[in-house]
């Protein structure tokens, strides 16, 4: 018999969320699962989901709480007892809270919570109403996440931090990242020659980007320049502050492309200037690439795919003087950072695709 799995991403986009779940989706032996999404309005991978027989179910809604009546009737018409257990997969702290509170009584319905961002994403405020919302966010995780049968966070320092905080329970299970370890690693880059950086993200406020322009206006070399893969929101305000900053004609973007590759083969360093990020899948790709990194110190599994610095650079949260500065290091010795690059190569055969969808499948077998 089959397994019946439920996935509910709120909001289906091109990024770290939204390429992981299509990565386990596609990769999950279609003879033992029957998958179904659930999100709201449009989802950027609709047609590749269609390529590989999976149904979306999207519901007209742009807000997740006023999403969760559509998401009950959906979740209610998939259950079935022909299945060998039904599984419903919620992502993100806001969607798990709201999950819990609305599909726990459901009848013959496992919940399992996935947890990509750490912890301390909640005690990082933008704003007042920032404040409040993670302030209520962290009290309902405190009273709810204990109600769910299996917690899955994508690195092992979030897990601790849900054990710290929470006492909770949880299985630390690695987003499936696609590695050619035949890529060829073996990139240099010759000082005074244009130095191509990199980073690929979602423009929005948590990303950090500004801390990134900012670094740029700081340097004191010129022959450089920024591709940003990615949109977002802050687009706008990313190119105004490029523009008082002097440094708007050294920065391309890119928006969403599925050319990614040729990117990053052109490119000769990457930098994750994040606030906080769970699991930076497109480190991981980059490192395949051989790409030299510098990540700020993000909290989550950075650590872990960096070895704590020992496979790429990390500087200060928000620094913008402390980012300029070893990117500055690294136009001056970059030899230095391609053999930290080495090592990494090395290190990211455990984020392998192959192993972490097998995880997938044994926990989703042993709930």
């Amino acid at each position: 018999m089959k397994i019946n799995l439920i996935i509910f991403l709120s909001k289906f986009v091109m990024g770290g969320a939204g390429n992981s779940i299509f990565r386990l989706c596609k990769y999950l032996p279609k003879k033992k699962f029957n998958i179904s999404i659930i999100c709201l309005k449009k989802c950027f991978f609709d047609k590749k989901f269609k390529e590989i027989g999976i149904k979306v179910y999207k519901i007209r809604s742009n807000k997740t709480f006023f999403a969760m009546p559509g998401v009950i009737k959906i979740t209610k018409s998939l259950i079935s007892e022909k299945y060998k257990k039904n599984i419903f997969m919620s992502n993100i702290h806001y969607t798990n809270i709201l999950s819990l509170i609305f599909l726990r009584n459901l009848h013959n319905l496992k919940i399992v919570l996935i947890e990509r961002t750490p912890l301390m994403e909640l005690n990082i405020y933008f704003n007042f109403s920032d404040t409040v919302k993670k302030f209520f966010i962290k009290l309902l995780i405190y009273l709810l996440y204990k109600f769910s049968d299996s917690i899955i966070c994508n690195s092992t320092s979030i897990s601790k931090h849900f054990k710290l905080k929470y006492n909770l329970n949880t299985k630390t299970i690695f987003p499936p990242s696609v590695i050619n370890f035949s890529q060829n690693s073996s990139k240099v880059y010759k000082k005074n020659t244009t130095l191509i950086i990199v980073t690929i993200c979602r423009l929005t406020k948590e990303k950090g980007l500004a801390v990134l322009i900012k670094a740029l206006s700081l340097l004191k070399f010129n022959n450089y320049k920024l591709l940003i893969v990615g949109d977002g929101v802050e687009k706008l305000r990313l190119k105004r502050l490029s523009e008082n900053l002097g440094v708007k004609q050294k920065i391309k973007y890119f928006g969403f492309t599925k050319d990614i590759k040729s990117i990053l083969k052109k490119s000769n360093l990457y930098v994750n200037s994040s606030y906080f990020e769970g699991f930076p899948n497109s480190v991981v790709e980059a490192i395949n690439f051989g790409l030299p990194i510098i990540s700020s110190q993000s909290y989550g599994g950075i650590n872990e795919i960096l070895l704590n610095g020992k496979c790429g650079t990390i500087f200060k949260n928000g620094d913008s003087v402390d980012l300029a500065n070893k990117i500055q290091n690294f136009y001056n010795n970059p030899k230095k950072f391609f053999l930290k690059t080495k090592l990494a190569k090395r290190n990211i055969k455990r984020f392998t695709l192959k192993k972490n969808i097998s995880n997938y499948e044994n926990l989703f077998y042993n709930l």
